[in-house]
């Protein structure tokens, strides 16, 4: 009593099949419909990549046209560099922010490095700690210059 399908006995298929779920049935109709766009275009999106291969086979001719440009194409040592006056001012309102970025994370930095000071006694710190308030100074210096010149910036 050989069945006429290769399956365990007591497996029923249908009750196999799950129901799918609202985003597979989505998916499901977007990929149908994006299929049907490529049908009415003329293209058959499981062959495309046949098509495109057999396509670019043009001959050794095209490759030649291609390879003689590139070596045509000069190189030059000093890069062509648009006129100073048009750069500046639109420059100006990215470096602005370019600076405040930077003031922002700087006195975040020094803020949290304070809490930390506060929190814990240098001999309790870890030596990443330690290197973080070896450089606070530093890092203070560095913020009055970015407010010297993003007042700089702003005067001008």
């Amino acid at each position: 009593m050989e069945s006429l399908q290769d399956v365990p006995p007591g497996y029923d298929p249908v009750m196999d099949e799950k129901p799918k779920s609202k985003a597979a049935k989505r998916n499901e109709r977007k990929k149908e419909k994006r299929q049907q766009a490529a049908l009415e275009k003329g293209k058959n999106p499981e062959n495309d990549e046949v098509s495109s291969a057999e396509n670019s086979v043009d001959g050794p001719d095209q490759v030649e046209s291609v390879m003689s440009q590139i070596n045509n194409l000069a190189i030059s040592a000093n890069p062509v560099v648009p006129p100073s006056n048009s750069t500046e001012s639109s420059g100006m309102g990215d470096s602005v922010q370019d600076i405040d970025k930077k003031i922002r994370a700087l006195k975040k930095k020094i803020r949290l490095t304070e809490a930390q000071q506060q929190k814990t006694d240098e001999k309790d710190m870890k030596p990443e700690q330690l290197e973080k308030m070896a450089k606070l100074e530093s890092w203070r210096k560095e913020l009055k210059l970015l407010e010297d010149k993003k007042a700089e910036l702003e005067a001008s």
